[in-house]
């Protein structure tokens, strides 16, 4: 689900992943919202599942995308 309303960091793009984890399909959809950004845009994510928070780091560390911030349910992209 995207809504820029959503975003408290006023990011070019939002998802909200609810209470999934990375495994059942969260990053897919991830891959998908980062896929029409243009560089240097952002992406806001609001995931409540614990096991996003390491999963994300090491999704951007393997497409080379930059986590910003991430503070409680929150995590902020930055495309390549």
């Amino acid at each position: 689900m995207n809504d820029r309303a959503s975003s408290t960091w006023q990011a070019d793009d939002f998802y909200d992943a609810g209470n999934h984890g990375c495994a059942s399909g969260t990053l897919d959809a991830i891959a998908d919202c980062m896929r029409r950004l243009a560089p240097n845009q952002t992406l806001e994510i609001r995931a409540t599942d614990p096991s996003v928070t390491s999963d994300l780091a090491v999704w951007c560390r393997m497409t080379s995308h930059s986590l910003v911030m991430h503070a409680g349910d929150r995590y902020l992209l930055r495309h390549k």
